[in-house]
């Protein structure tokens, strides 16, 4: 039989390699699957010597194979090489880099042994090395909670594989993102946290703060709040009294303050322009009303108003002004930074709190839904293990701004309090309860900082990826409220799931759509809900559900010529009855048009912008280019969206912007992405008519 003291051994490591193995099966159990490049991959090969394999659509699909350079005669100045970086000044440096140039080596060596093209260069290298520190982090949890009941245990372990497990962070694993990087040291962090509150020792002291700069680095937007946590860490001191550990700990502090200023300076010009740029015209300033004001608050000169609503990954010639100029970077980029953007949101505070409640709506999925996930498909949105993902998304719970504001204030108030009591009664001397304190203010300030700090320094943005932070703070504080759960007594265990489970379920009401029947399909009445009605007695209606499932085209996202409106405008309607038919108002659908088809557009100065909310996919539409298509029977269209009820995936009248084989559609968890046309959802029919008399 085990005895206590070896299942306190054996639960930590077999917990480790369970997570380790469900990792790579995540990753790897059928087609491969990881993330796809949005841009952000290039900067990152550029630096480290690499390029893609093919760049066939590699926006849209993930990619396994990449290749390295290698230079060097021997196999130690090859091996050599492969650690330096590209030498151009312009480039940023990031401790990601010291990761990657690892996996290259390990490639390196695979090749040799395998007597492979030394060039080749597989991501699962780097997959492995960011699952292995999963797993280390995954331990150390476990080691700390091995002492706990077996309900704690329990509890512990199926949250780890469950929501941290989740192919929403897995992915990323599979990509040159920032994010793996920054996910795997946070894990660490709280893992080396915990066993430091447990057992100090300077190893562990220096291995987290090694984990800080790691975390620091990975996205360099981190570097204020790993300033903040290296200040709270001096809480390590009270937890033992020796003159070598605290000076461990000093030493350990400047250090990794040192380090993590040298990455904050290391930030080239480029980077500190666009987020700056962003935060102001595409996140301060956009769709304000009184743009005039707004500018003169910021000191930027009233001639760059036209700039609203613009962001910085435009190309040139959608721009109204060149922002190229000296002249620009003499009166924007030398005069404007994120400060004068923070006190122009110290004077708008009501703006400010509409921009955050944006930014949480946006922080509903781990993974960016604008990568595509397989080799094979164009993005294809894997459900692959992604129990934790869809579920946080389905329940509306951790993005509801209003739920997070409480949950947040009511932590810090929390806290705030229990630290004041603390040190009133004398029981603040202990030092442990000191470092318990420390460590609850390091997870508030977190979250309202990753709350906040994208919108402050990004603007909107990309604001979905940018927002991968704080969701994970958001998981990491709900992993903790169900561990407190699992811990109280019956009675208040009763109580805390039912008010949990009341709030979730109070979420999903959502008053009935009236709805009607008219026409006929494959024999069956067709019903259609309400969407609008008119003073001219017509009513605007949708099908309740996807009618048939279909492709878009065969190759364009052109509705005017789509096979899809062909369709809608024949086939379906043929069991349409000729006085069905003749209450069938035509009715001129606004449609957005690409950026290659701008020249058709009857309106409109720039391409309409990509958003996944619902409630924003229709975001400057009003600005975008577009025009009239008059038509009888179509689609869903961007006006609908907000109040349509979602009832499965399917197309809606509205082009992805930046290409022509794209269109947007509806998934099943009421989020608006986009995929190639010739890939097959659902089909919604929709239709205005005149009322019966």
């Amino acid at each position: 039989m085990i005895s206590f003291k070896e299942n306190k051994r054996i639960f930590p490591l077999v917990g480790a390699i369970i997570v380790f193995l469900l990792s790579f099966s995540v990753l790897y159990m059928g087609e491969n699957i990881g993330l796809s490049d949005n841009g952000d991959f290039r900067r990152v090969l550029l630096v480290n010597n690499m390029e893609y394999a093919d760049e066939d659509n590699y926006y849209y699909l993930f990619k396994q194979n990449y290749k390295m350079n290698v230079e060097g005669d021997t196999f130690w100045e090859k091996a050599s090489y492969l650690c330096t970086n590209n030498g151009d000044e312009e480039i940023y440096s990031s401790p990601q880099f010291i990761i990657i140039k690892a996996s290259k080596l390990m490639n390196f060596v695979a090749n040799t042994v395998f007597v492979r093209d030394e060039t080749d260069y597989n991501i699962a290298y780097l997959a492995f090395i960011y699952i292995l520190m999963l797993s280390a982090a995954a331990w150390g949890i476990f080691t700390f909670f091995a002492d706990h009941s077996m309900k704690i245990r329990v509890a512990v372990f199926v949250l780890f594989v469950v929501m941290f497990c989740d192919a929403g962070y897995i992915l990323y694993f599979n990509s040159f993102y920032g994010e793996p990087l920054q996910y795997v040291s946070l894990m660490m962090l709280i893992a080396l946290g915990l066993l430091i509150y447990k057992r100090p020792t300077i190893p562990k002291i220096a291995c987290f703060f090694v984990s800080l700069y790691l975390f620091a680095g990975s996205k360099l937007a981190n570097v204020p709040y790993a300033v903040i946590v290296s200040l709270l860490a001096f809480s390590f001191v009270f937890l033992r009294k020796d003159k070598l550990y605290r000076i461990g700990i000093a030493v350990s502090v400047i250090l990794a303050a040192v380090c993590i200023a040298n990455l904050y300076v290391s930030i080239p010009a480029w980077m500190h322009n666009d987020t700056t740029y962003q935060s102001v015209f595409f996140g301060a300033l956009k769709e304000t009303e009184t743009p005039e004001k707004d500018l003169e608050q910021l000191g930027i000169d009233e001639k760059y108003e036209p700039l609203i609503n613009t962001h910085a990954y435009m190309d040139a010639d959608e721009y109204p002004i060149d922002i190229t100029t000296p002249e620009f970077q003499h009166d924007f980029y030398d005069k404007v930074s994120k400060v004068d953007v923070l006190f122009f949101y110290i004077r708008h505070p009501v703006r400010f709190v509409h921009k955050v409640a944006f930014a949480i709506e946006n922080a509903s999925s781990l993974r960016p839904l604008n990568c595509g996930n397989s080799e094979t498909t164009l993005m294809y949105y894997s459900d692959r293990y992604s129990g934790w993902s869809n579920l946080r998304v389905a329940s509306r719970f951790l993005y509801n701004p209003l739920i997070v504001f409480i949950m947040a204030l009511i932590m810090t108030i929390y806290v705030v309090l229990v630290h004041i009591y603390l040190v009133r009664s004398g029981s603040g001397t202990n030092e442990k309860r000191l470092y318990i304190i420390m460590a609850m203010y390091v997870l508030i300030v977190g979250l309202w900082i990753n709350m906040c700090l994208p919108i402050l320094g990004n603007g909107e943005a990309d604001i979905m990826k940018h927002m991968f932070l704080f969701t994970n703070f958001m998981d990491i504080v709900f992993a903790a409220i169900i561990i407190s759960i699992v811990n109280m007594r019956m009675r208040g265990r009763i109580i805390s799931v039912t008010a949990l489970a009341a709030a979730v379920i109070g979420l999903q009401i959502e008053p009935p759509k009236e709805s009607v029947t008219f026409g006929t399909y494959a024999g069956e009445p067709i019903k259609w809900e309400i969407m609008e009605e008119y003073s001219d007695g017509t009513v605007e209606l949708v099908t309740r559900e996807c009618v048939t499932q279909s492709v878009f085209d065969a190759e364009s996202n052109m509705w005017e010529t789509s096979d899809l409106r062909q369709w809608l405008n024949s086939d379906f309607i043929n069991e349409f009855t000729m006085d069905e038919l003749a209450r069938i108002v035509p009715t001129s659908n606004e449609v957005m048009l690409t950026y290659n088809d701008r020249a058709l557009a009857e309106s409109g100065d720039h391409t309409h912008f990509w958003s996944a909310t619902r409630k924003e996919v229709a975001d400057l539409s009003e600005t975008a280019f577009k025009h009239h298509v008059d038509d009888m029977i179509y689609i869903p269209t961007l006006s609908m969206m907000e109040d349509i009820d979602v009832n499965g995936s399917y197309w809606i009248l509205c082009p992805y912007g930046y290409n022509d084989k794209m269109q947007r559609y509806m998934k099943n968890d009421g989020f608006i992405l986009h995929t190639n046309v010739d890939n097959v959802y659902g089909v919604r029919a929709a239709v205005r008519i005149k009322t019966e008399q």
